[in-house]
């Protein structure tokens, strides 16, 4: 094996760092440098790798055109979709995940939903190191992902030899936002409009950098969308939303509160709906409108329905039975001071829950029975629910939690004591904005947590020593928090460095 001379080591890991582990930018970038030691040359390639490898396409694109002929034939345009967006974007994955499925990519099967088969679609590519992830959420799965520049060339080449982006558009950036199609996006923004005639076929319209006046009716003669971003001053939609009947993602961004007609329940192939916006209407179905051959789950296909207002549901779970992800927005909390909301029954797969509550309580609410929550909810968020610490251990009762996530007033008050409460598969702990000053707990409390984040909780002393000896713990993120409590967290990290244990990293940043 070879020895790096003297001078080359440090510049020679910048090349390295810049082939962002693509095999075959290593073989190339190893070609430009092995016959020439010097350290301007190797500098030289340092700042312009990328020209040296696409000057000359015929050193790449036979070998990637290889691997491409290698992947399997359902993988292959999942991939060469990643080229429609712009170079080193990171891509967000659920947003991939979705597109992938409006595009038609993903088929239907018997056993398992679209969107976890193509989850094992994007970790398949990652595998093959076509595709690289970028950032990683709480719970360890991938967040973001993007593609190296040579495949982003070489997706773009396969495309157009394919005629693969024939009849469709390439996203674009615009207000610093992706938005596509691109040219639909501009004309917009100047104060045009829509010519539904060109975009008849389109099947996805992601305006969500572009901000208009009303939810426009023209969208709606485009009866072949599947996935549609929208960002309005108001964003309710007309009745004449039901025209999209093969509307699978809708997702809505306004300066009001939304209001959805009831005609929505007649949108059958309807798998998420966001409202992005404050306290916001879903109108019951009526009588009419659910018939005989609907049965009583109108929107069976609903998976995600985030930010409604709980005032307005509690007579449809009954007919969004495969709902996974379920966010509530608006007055969660009674009279008499205890945090309320709907009859989830019904929903035996939800998985994610968020409870935020727009009113602000003056006293420590109390929480609901723990029966309430369904069997099956892994992630929990609280937001502004006022509760008192002591009722916590609502939540150690949930069989299945690993994500918990207290945000702004979530909890009130200047002490937690988890007692004997026992999150037995909690995984990763959330705590944002909160006045907590001190915190009491043992390692029997979280027997399974990997992940700590605390979040500007100005007035936490330190961070209790007893979460050092939780064999699971892989990382402690200690962020716009006093230096006491940052210390403290360090102060873990080095008692168990002490005593042989590695595994354990702490993070902090603007600590004061």
């Amino acid at each position: 094996m070879g020895i790096c001379p003297d001078g080359l080591e440090k510049i020679g890991l910048v090349i390295n760092r810049k082939c962002e582990g693509l095999p075959l930018a290593i073989v190339i970038a190893a070609g430009l440098v092995k016959n020439n030691l010097s350290v301007t040359w190797w500098e030289q390639i340092a700042a312009s790798l990328h020209t040296f490898m696409v000057s000359d396409p015929r050193q790449y694109m036979d070998s990637l055109s290889l691997s491409y002929h290698h992947l399997p034939p359902h993988l292959r345009p999942c991939f060469l979709f990643l080229g429609a967006f712009t170079k080193d974007y990171e891509v967000p994955v659920t947003k991939l995940i979705r597109l992938w499925i409006a595009q038609g990519f993903i088929h239907e099967t018997t056993s398992r939903m679209l969107e976890d088969v193509a989850g094992d679609f994007l970790l398949d590519l990652i595998r093959r190191s076509l595709v690289m992830p970028s950032r990683k959420k709480s719970d360890s799965q991938v967040k973001t992902c993007r593609i190296h520049d040579l495949l982003h060339d070489f997706c773009l080449r396969k495309a157009e030899e394919e005629k693969f982006l024939a009849n469709k558009y390439r996203y674009g950036m615009l207000s610093s936002m992706l938005c596509f199609p691109l040219e639909l996006g501009k004309s917009l923004q100047e104060g045009g409009s829509i010519h539904i005639d060109t975009f008849m076929f389109l099947k996805i319209l992601d305006l969500e950098s572009i901000l208009i006046s009303l939810f426009p009716l023209s969208v709606v003669h485009m009866v072949n969308l599947r996935y549609l971003d929208i960002q309005a001053h108001d964003g309710s939609p007309h009745a004449s939303i039901s025209n999209l009947v093969n509307l699978q993602m809708l997702i809505i961004s306004s300066r009001k509160n939304i209001v959805l007609p009831k005609i929505i329940w007649s949108m059958l192939n309807l798998r998420h709906l966001y409202m992005r916006s404050g306290i916001n209407q879903m109108e019951e179905p009526s009588f009419l409108q659910v018939t005989e051959k609907d049965g009583p789950s109108a929107l069976a296909s609903l998976q995600t329905l985030s930010q409604v207002n709980p005032r307005s549901c509690h007579n449809i779970f009954s007919r969004t039975p495969n709902l996974r992800k379920l966010g509530f927005c608006g007055s969660l909390i009674s009279m008499l001071g205890d945090v309320e909301f709907p009859d989830l029954g019904s929903l035996d797969h939800l998985q994610k829950l968020k409870l935020h509550s727009t009113f602000f309580y003056p006293e420590p609410t109390r929480s609901c029975n723990p029966y309430n929550f369904p069997e099956k909810i892994k992630s929990l968020t609280l937001l502004n629910t006022c509760m008192d610490w002591g009722e916590m251990w609502t939540f150690a009762w949930m069989p299945n939690l690993e994500v918990l996530k207290l945000k702004l007033n979530s909890c009130i008050g200047g002490r937690w004591e988890t007692g004997d409460a026992e999150f037995r598969k909690l995984k990763v702990l959330k705590l944002h904005d909160l006045d907590i000053k001190q915190w009491v707990c043992f390692r029997d409390n979280f027997p399974r947590l990997q992940r700590l984040v605390v979040h500007r909780c100005l007035k936490l002393d330190c961070v209790p020593a007893a979460l050092g000896k939780i064999l699971t713990l892989e990382v402690i993120e200690v962020n716009g928090c006093s230096l006491s409590a940052y210390r403290s967290a360090v102060e873990i990290q080095k008692e168990q460095e002490s005593e042989g244990n590695s595994f354990l990293k702490v993070h902090g940043k603007e600590n004061f």
